[in-house]
């Protein structure tokens, strides 16, 4: 990581206009909501005039001066940076996932893999199931001892199975594992079934708990000799196009009380506190990548976008809308549209059904991202 020197902004003003704007824009902006007009073209942030003083996020202000900005223990971060320029092409590659439909040759499972490539790295995002993907890796071309980053999304074994495999066959030479510093609290990942029901990958279908963990610890990979960095923010840079989110906000969906941890006290719902989504900076705006969604989607999007004060413009992964009733999945969609996301790739426990629907109700905005897929942004 690259050392920054940060000023540190503690003014209530500052943490207010950050933290209160949903507050304000529900009881007080509608009517006050205004326009932000820059350069000539009108920009995509929650912005509104009250009692004469006009607000927007401060992170888009201070990235409109070349700057950056950093929540970290209730204070505000602002790094003064470069002048902003065109942002670098981004190369995102699905190793694999639950289909392989458009790549027939290519070796598909229940879960995902993402490999991200970008001028100032490249970033392993989750492993799906098992040592598949590299597999796959090596007919796409793509040589995973280049991996500098590996991130997983939450601690799950469709998304962190192939850990084994990749650091005792590939052998990187320089891979930090970067997780949320929450990521080993709970070993014991269980979901939970009160009745009968279908068959699923992570379930028989018989009532009762159903281990979903992993098979790896802190211990091993520091006997393996790699590199751990965890993430103590909200939101933790990788560079300056690539940012870790987590701690999300949840003003839409409710957690799945069927995903449980085991505690010394018994079973609980699982809070998912070591969830993370990643942000991709682009020219045509913030592209979105989950593993899972566990915290929901729109509560995900909802916080990246009020973070950055910029437009999303894609939304790439898992959205866990597998167990969703029909209003819920064409809530999430209206909520898409009402954002303004031009690309959805829906992906692994997003579900038959709410594939289906959004393809039949958006099939402009979404497309199935599977085992294969390449989108590159410019």
């Amino acid at each position: 990581m690259k050392n920054k020197t940060y000023v540190a902004i503690v003014l209530v003003l500052a943490l207010f206009i950050i933290q209160a704007i949903p507050a304000f824009a529900s009881d007080n902006a509608k009517s006050n909501k205004t326009k932000l007009i820059v350069d000539g073209q009108e920009v995509d942030v929650n912005a509104f005039i009250l009692d004469g003083t006009t607000y927007a996020p401060l992170r888009y202000m201070v990235e409109q001066f070349g700057g950056n900005v950093e929540y970290k223990d209730g204070k505000v971060y602002v790094n003064k940076g470069k002048t902003t320029e065109k942002k670098a092409p981004v190369k995102v590659t699905t190793l694999i996932e639950n289909s392989n439909a458009s790549h027939p040759e290519l070796d598909n499972e229940f879960g995902i893999s993402m490999y991200i490539e970008t001028e100032d790295g490249n970033i392993l995002f989750d492993t799906a199931k098992t040592g598949k993907f590299l597999e796959n890796a090596k007919k796409l071309n793509i040589d995973m001892s280049k991996t500098d980053y590996m991130i997983l999304s939450h601690e799950h074994y469709d998304h962190c199975g192939g850990v084994k495999p990749f650091y005792e066959n590939v052998k990187p030479n320089n891979c930090t594992f970067c997780v949320k510093d929450s990521f080993f609290k709970y070993p014991g990942k269980y979901h939970y079934q009160e009745k009968p029901g279908p068959k699923l990958d992570f379930t028989d279908g018989t009532p009762g708990h159903t281990a979903i963990g992993i098979d790896f610890d802190e211990a091993y990979l520091k006997g393996k000799g790699v590199k751990i960095e965890y993430i103590d923010v909200d939101e933790y840079k990788l560079n300056d196009q690539i940012t870790i989110f987590s701690n999300f906000d949840r003003n839409y969906e409710k957690l799945n009380t069927s995903m449980q941890v085991k505690t010394a006290e018994g079973y609980k719902t699982d809070e998912f506190v070591e969830e993370v989504a990643i942000a991709i900076d682009t020219n045509k705006g913030i592209v979105i990548l989950t593993g899972c969604s566990h915290n929901g989607i729109m509560n995900i999007v909802d916080t990246i976008h009020r973070r950055t004060g910029k437009n999303i413009y894609a939304v790439i992964g898992g959205t866990h809308l597998i167990d969703a009733d029909e209003a819920r999945i064409e809530k999430t969609i209206q909520y898409f549209r009402d954002l303004g996301v031009e690309k959805v790739g829906v992906s692994h426990c997003t579900g038959p059904k709410a594939i289906e629907m959004f393809q039949r109700i958006a099939p402009d905005m979404s497309f199935v991202n599977s085992t294969g897929t390449v989108l590159e942004f410019k």
